[in-house]
């Protein structure tokens, strides 16, 4: 009996210094959640007085990740859209270093971008809130351009 109670609490403490090993933290907060959110415009130079795309899939990808997808979204009628990752699930290390992708979609927009999306990265903090007891950092997305 002793035997098996030494190795559930081995199992449990290895379980317990994994989920600490894949926090995310940023000036002494452990972050919950990360959240990313931009504006698509109908524009493949990023021009802001271009027309704001609906119903465009917007999704981030990221160097290393095992999940190519990490987060997905829809853009709103106004083009704005807010990627949600969760960084316990998730090996976000640097969010500088993924890359944010839209696809079009033809009904809303009608310029056909090389391949087929637009790119943008991940800017600088915005902010860093609690919501709920859940501790979340705000990023927000650079300007789309075609990748040509």
């Amino acid at each position: 009996m002793k035997k098996s109670n030494v190795f559930f609490l081995s199992i449990l403490l290895m379980a317990s210094l994994f989920s600490i090993s894949h926090s995310f933290t940023l000036w002494g907060y452990t972050i919950d959640r990360v959240s990313i959110r931009g504006v698509v415009y109908c524009s493949l130079d990023g021009d802001p007085s271009a027309p704001p795309v609906s119903n465009a899939t917007v999704y981030i990808e990221c160097p290393g990740c095992s999940n190519s997808t990490l987060a997905q979204a829809v853009t709103n009628a106004v083009g704005v859209f807010t990627l949600v990752i969760n960084p316990a699930y998730t090996p976000l290390v640097n969010p500088s270093k993924c890359e944010i992708k839209a696809n079009l979609p033809t009904n809303s927009c009608f310029i056909y971008p090389p391949g087929g999306v637009l790119r943008a990265s991940v800017n600088d903090l915005v902010s860093i809130s609690l919501q709920n007891l859940i501790v979340i950092a705000t990023y927000a997305a650079t300007t789309f351009l075609s990748s040509s």
